[in-house]
């Protein structure tokens, strides 16, 4: 008599999968894979200290999201990625989180809003001292927030496969906003403004500004990767 599979030992198996598959991509967004590299599930199994099967999982969804190609059987390589695609492809996340952002503001709930607040409240304290990783970490929640209102899972989905850049990088570019304080208040005032518009259930704001503030991120961003 046959058994069914352990679910725990299923549930570790892609949860190692999806730390691999963030982690690759963290590398890849930041240059710890440059692009042109050739790799292997052997290879990156003992980088990162895993079995080669989550990794195998993990280039799987690389090569779905164009960001490894297939050069052997055995070999891949980290797909070089034009300045114009990356540019692209923030476009278009600017595009699906500003839609988001719209759908949200006659769904979103007072407690989220509050929570929101509460989020734009620590940003406001002392952000030019404040560590970066916190501060990313808080910046992450409020879009989280937002985008969970939406209530589209289809639309959260989409968003995903087309983020370009990592986390190390990110908090690299709120660190360097530690020098550049008039840009890092701009970014504090702009996510102040978002909820004043989703208070006041103003959607064709909410959208305007969701993607005002994505395409200034995204330009700041595209500085520190290159």
């Amino acid at each position: 008599m046959g058994t069914e599979p352990d679910q725990m030992t299923l549930e570790r198996v892609e949860s190692l999968a999806e730390r691999a598959y963030r982690a690759l991509r963290e590398q890849i967004a930041t240059g710890g894979l440059a692009p042109g590299e050739r790799v292997t599930e052997r290879g990156l199994a003992v980088r990162l200290g895993v079995s080669s099967t989550p990794v195998r999982e993990a280039l799987h969804r690389l090569e779905q999201d164009c960001l490894v190609e297939r050069v052997t059987a055995r070999q891949l390589r980290i797909a070089e990625q034009p300045v114009e695609s990356l540019r692209e492809l923030m476009y278009v996340e600017a595009a699906i989180r500003a839609a988001a952002a719209r759908f949200a503001t006659a769904k979103i709930t007072a407690e989220t809003l509050d929570e929101m607040g509460e989020v734009v409240d620590e940003l406001e304290r002392n952000p030019e001292q404040g560590d970066p990783e916190h501060q990313l970490s808080l910046a992450r929640r409020f879009d989280e927030l937002l985008l969970g209102a939406a209530g589209n899972d289809l639309l959260t989905g989409l968003i995903a496969p087309i983020s370009v850049f990592g986390w190390a990088l990110r908090v690299k570019a709120v660190r360097a906003m530690h020098a550049d304080p008039e840009f890092g208040w701009s970014r504090i005032r702009a996510h102040r403004e978002l909820l004043t518009a989703l208070r006041a259930r103003d959607a064709d704001r909410v959208e305007t500004l969701t993607r005002l503030q994505l395409d200034a991120a995204s330009d700041y961003l595209m500085e520190w990767a290159q």
